[in-house]
Parts: C-alpha cells; sequence; structure tokens
C-alpha cells in the first residue's frame, strides 16, 4: 500500500474535486491522483497542461463557428482548381460565405471580435496580425508562404465581404501569394 500525504487546495477548488468525483463515481483520493498523474504525464513530455486546455478550447470555439481543419495543401490545390474551372463562381462562393459570416457575427455582441478570432482561426498556422491605424481605420494581414495567389484573392473576397457587413468599406485589397492585406474603414 502506497502511503498518503496531504495537499492543501482553495476551497472552491477543492469543493470542485469533490463534485468530479461524484460525478465520476470515484472516491475524491481517485480523482485527485488520476489529475495529479495526468499533468505529471503531461509536463514530463514536455506539454503544458495550460497550453492543452487552452488549445483545446480553441478548437471548440472554432468548431462552434462553422470552421474546420483539413489538409491545407489539398484545401488550396481544390480552390486552385476551382479558379481554373470557374474562376467568377469561386469568388462568389467565397463573397456569400464572407456575407453570411459577416450576418452570423452582427447579431453577436463583439462581433468584431468574434469575425477577428475567426479570421484568426481560419488562417491558423499562418501569421495573422490586425493594425488598427485610427479608431475608423484598420488593416488586416494573413501571411503564409504556402498560400497561392488564387487563395489570396478569394480569402481577400471573403474578408471584404464579411467586414462589409459589419458596416466596414474597403479601401484596398492587396493579394499576393503568400499575402492578403486588407485596409478597411468604419462607415
Amino acid at each position: 500500500m502506497s502511503k498518503r500525504k496531504m495537499l492543501a487546495a482553495e476551497e472552491d477548488l477543492a469543493n470542485k474535486i469533490v463534485k468530479l468525483a461524484e460525478k465520476k463515481g470515484l472516491t475524491v483520493y481517485q480523482t485527485v491522483n488520476v489529475i495529479l498523474q495526468q499533468a505529471l504525464k503531461a509536463e514530463e513530455s514536455g506539454i503544458d497542461v495550460n497550453d492543452i486546455v487552452e488549445k483545446k478550447g480553441t478548437f471548440e470555439r472554432a468548431k462552434g463557428m462553422g470552421l474546420t481543419f483539413t489538409v491545407e495543401h489539398l484545401y488550396y490545390e481544390l480552390v486552385e482548381l476551382g479558379q481554373n474551372k470557374n474562376k467568377e463562381k469561386i469568388k462568389d462562393l467565397f463573397r456569400d460565405t464572407g456575407f453570411w459570416y459577416g450576418k452570423y457575427f452582427k447579431g453577436k455582441t463583439d462581433s468584431l471580435k468574434l469575425l477577428l478570432e475567426a479570421l484568426e482561426y481560419l488562417t491558423y498556422g499562418g501569421q495573422f496580425t490586425v493594425e488598427k491605424l485610427r479608431a475608423d481605420e484598420m488593416i488586416i494581414s494573413c501571411i503564409n508562404d504556402n498560400y497561392p495567389k488564387s487563395y489570396t484573392e478569394c480569402l481577400g473576397i471573403f474578408m471584404e465581404s464579411a467586414f462589409q457587413i459589419l458596416g466596414y468599406k474597403t479601401e484596398e485589397t492587396e493579394a499576393l501569394k503568400g499575402i492578403v492585406k486588407v485596409k478597411l474603414r468604419r462607415g
């Protein structure tokens, strides 16, 4: 039989552990040991437990926004093939989807923040930046050396459409291989 050692915890955390143990049909002792074992296993593997929890939340939020993860190269190739077959139809698809996302977020509190968060998820793996020029003006940049020009053109159209619904006018869009920049002004 292993020895036991007392550990101290904040009262609200201890109460949550008790409820979790009841929910799982375990003793508090068993629940604490499972939690500690998993946390130590993660740390020994070089994984930060806080990072795991944050990433899980990120994936759940992205999923809730209708986003999914896919093979990056495959996605870009499909956009390229679609543009080669019917460029205007692909652009219309990205425009319509941008309008839909704009409408989806327009009805929510912090709609701008949520749309920017969705764009950050959509461009996962690249560099996503928002540069506020003035209170009513910003430049959104997405940089990823894997982006073909066909994709940056479509992503720019998506962004323009989504922000239009939130009351932004596109001042300028630059779409090159690997980068898309959209300058927006409110009103």
